[in-house]
């Protein structure tokens, strides 16, 4: 009987002594490694430590960042962001493993944002000189990181020559570039300022002022013939000639004013193809193809469907419709099987589409404010997006959680970037004071380097992690083989599979903030990388159980 106690004893004291291990080493494993390789997370029993491999430097993932440029970096003190700022943190950018940057409107015009341009050919001199935009591009080259210009086909400015000189009498070169008529038949028609008085020009997307008229292509079977077309076409020429390797299009759905998906894509088709011929053989990159992505706010369905014109368009979908809101409400389960039923629907118009994803982007609220502020929902967002499918886009600042609405304005949105404490930050630009991004709610980029549990270190581990692994970069995604679309049970937990050849991950999220439990029922090689503690306890032959604190993630080979 004594002999039966003992056991007992050395039993208790052997789980107690378990429980106790357990505690001192589940901590946050989200900070920035001392090497690439870092070793992290609680992992007991049978389960090897986590053993992810180094970041070589190579750029596998097709991962971007958006850059507006006067609210990035202010190289000289003038108080707005400019080309040698974004030039001087290329290799911030290269430390976290971006591969291209996406520069909203480069171009002379007449405002803030640069989406009214009147010289594609000329750069804003409040962002310097063209010899500036060629260093750029020749620095980010240097580094592998490819240069997308954001560009529109859809409007120019209405101090745009063409617009002036089109005006000036019904039969010059240009009068074709944009649409009259006698008549206006709604508010978007403005009169004719000068020259041809009597008649009336198009500005949807200005249609107070008349800021920005729209252009006019003709008939979509025969838009390359179209003196605009021309005019357009060889103004991104002059782009690729200087080293772009690509464009952002800005609103395609609007091109042809109904947005007729038919119409539109038969444009963007007839202008991909165009550029596309004309970029073979020039990227400095060694790519065949120029890049070329297009903004089409749809609902994915009919988004799917301008995939016949471009090779590339952003995901609205994923984030408003499908991220934002598992994260908000803990319904996570069947994120994976919407992005999988997505990239069917694309397929179905280019095998070869990309699929890019993202959070926010300077039309939209700031991700963390969509998430309610939180920045433990803001690092989840950040986790998802880079172990998803896609090709992910981060918008500058998300990564060190800022702040931003747009409902009074989407100045709000596009505020400056922070880099060091404000006392000492010059390269701070300070055009516009900022409303929602403070010492008190934001950490800067210096500050929150050294903090291992900061969102600019999550997103700096997860993009190298993405970086590193093939089937994180660019495989595919695949649900659990028991997977029930219709079990309630443990919805805030996200499981899927990414694999690229013979290398599968498995890849868990909780996005609540409670803590949860997961059973994964097959080997496990090794965990390579998790985000707040997770446990990994071995409980029977091929049976592993995964302690989820809460807003936690897991990536584990197997």
């Amino acid at each position: 009987m004594k002999f039966k106690n003992l056991l007992l004893y050395l039993a208790l004291m052997a789980s107690l002594l378990m429980v106790a291990c357990d505690d001192k080493t589940g901590g946050d494993n989200t900070g920035t490694e001392p090497t690439p390789d870092e070793q992290v997370g609680d992992v007991v029993d049978q389960v090897s430590q986590y053993t992810a491999r180094k970041f070589d430097g190579q750029k596998r993932a097709d991962l971007f960042y958006e850059i507006f440029v006067r609210s990035f970096a202010d190289s000289d003190g003038d108080g707005k962001g400019d080309l040698n700022g974004v030039t001087a943190k290329l290799d911030y950018l290269d430390d976290m493993g971006i591969a291209g940057i996406w520069l909203l409107p480069v171009f002379e015009c007449n405002s803030y944002h640069g989406y009214d341009v009147i010289d594609y050919e000329v750069i804003n001199p409040d962002y310097g000189t063209m010899a500036d935009m060629e260093k750029l591009i020749a620095e980010a080259h240097k580094r592998k990181i490819r240069v997308i210009l954001d560009f529109v086909p859809n409007h120019t400015s209405n101090l745009n020559p063409w617009f002036t000189t089109a005006c000036s009498s019904e039969d010059n070169d240009y009068r074709s570039f944009y649409h009259f008529s006698t008549t206006a038949d709604n508010g978007c028609w403005k009169p004719v300022p000068t020259g041809t008085t009597n008649y009336y020009y198009l500005s949807n997307f200005d249609p107070y002022n008349g800021s920005m008229p729209d252009l006019n292509y003709g008939p979509s079977s025969s838009c390359a013939s179209s003196g605009a077309f021309k005019a357009m076409t060889d103004a991104a020429k002059f782009w690729v000639d200087k080293g772009v390797d690509g464009f952002r299009l800005d609103a395609v759905k609007h091109i042809y004013d109904n947005e007729s998906a038919t119409e539109n894509s038969a444009f963007l088709s007839a202008f991909y193809n165009e550029l596309n011929d004309y970029f073979r053989g020039k990227s400095k990159l060694g790519f065949n193809d120029i890049y070329m992505v297009g903004e089409c706010w749809l609902y994915y369905t009919e988004m799917a469907k301008f995939y016949k014109g471009l090779p590339a368009l952003f995901d609205f979908t994923g984030w408003e419709a499908r991220m934002s809101y598992a994260i908000q409400n803990s319904h996570a389960k069947w994120f994976p099987k919407d992005m999988i039923e997505q990239e069917k629907e694309y397929a179905k118009y280019r095998s070869d589409f990309i699929h890019a994803t993202k959070l926010s982007n300077h039309d939209e609220n700031r991700a963390r404010t969509t998430l309610g502020g939180s920045i433990e929902r803001a690092k989840m967002a950040a986790a998802i997006l880079l172990t998803s499918v896609g090709s992910p886009y981060i918008y500058y600042g998300e990564e060190i959680g800022m702040l931003g609405d747009k409902s009074k304005d989407d100045i709000y949105v596009r505020e400056p970037m922070m880099w060091a404490p404000k006392e000492s930050d010059k390269m701070r630009p300070t055009w516009h004071k900022s409303q929602y991004n403070f010492e008190l709610n934001v950490g800067n980029v210096e500050t929150q380097a050294k903090d291992p549990k900061s969102i600019y270190n999550v997103y700096r581990k997860f993009a190298r992690l993405r970086n590193t692994y093939p089937a994180l970069a660019y495989g595919t995604m695949e649900l659990p083989s028991d997977f029930n679309d219709s079990d309630n049970n443990n919805k805030q937990v996200m499981v899927f599979y990414r694999q690229a050849g013979s290398e599968r991950l498995l890849v868990v999220h909780n996005v609540s903030d409670k803590a949860s439990t997961h059973v994964v029922k097959h080997t496990i090689k090794a965990p390579i990388a998790d985000m707040n503690g997770v446990t990994v306890k071995t409980i029977g032959t091929n049976e592993h159980q995964l302690t989820m604190p809460p807003y936690s993630s897991i990536i584990i080979e197997i």
